[in-house]
């Protein structure tokens, strides 16, 4: 739906989740005291969950993924600067689209497996 990203769907509903547990005093005229703290405990612990989710579901190497996936990227190139998520991902025969420059080829090799550049 509207090329909606799995993570922009759990900000959507962190979002929401948030702002009724923001708007809990409204809660009380429509289900009572008593009701409104559980739906408002309820609601905080699911959005712990979410937000905890979501947390892990925005690292660097999901963010590279993201990008090579979306329509219109042909390539990304990789320099000698790159950190050691993104040189794994880069020199993973796997993986589409991404590879180091040519000059940088041995230093991103050496960073994706951890050695000093």
């Amino acid at each position: 739906m509207l090329n909606i990203t799995s993570k922009q769907w759990f900000q959507i509903v962190s979002c929401i989740i948030s702002g009724l547990i923001t708007g809990a005093a409204l809660l009380n005229p429509l289900f009572g005291e008593k009701i409104s703290l559980i739906i408002v405990s309820i609601l905080g612990i699911t959005n712990i969950i979410l937000s905890s989710v979501g947390t892990a579901l925005s690292s660097q190497g999901s963010l590279v993924r993201d990008v090579l996936a979306m329509p219109g990227v042909e390539k990304i190139n990789v320099g000698p600067e790159a950190n050691q998520t993104l040189a794994q991902i880069a020199v993973d025969p796997k993986v589409d689209k991404i590879s180091p420059t040519r000059d940088a080829q041995a230093a991103v090799n050496a960073t994706a497996v951890g050695a000093a550049a």
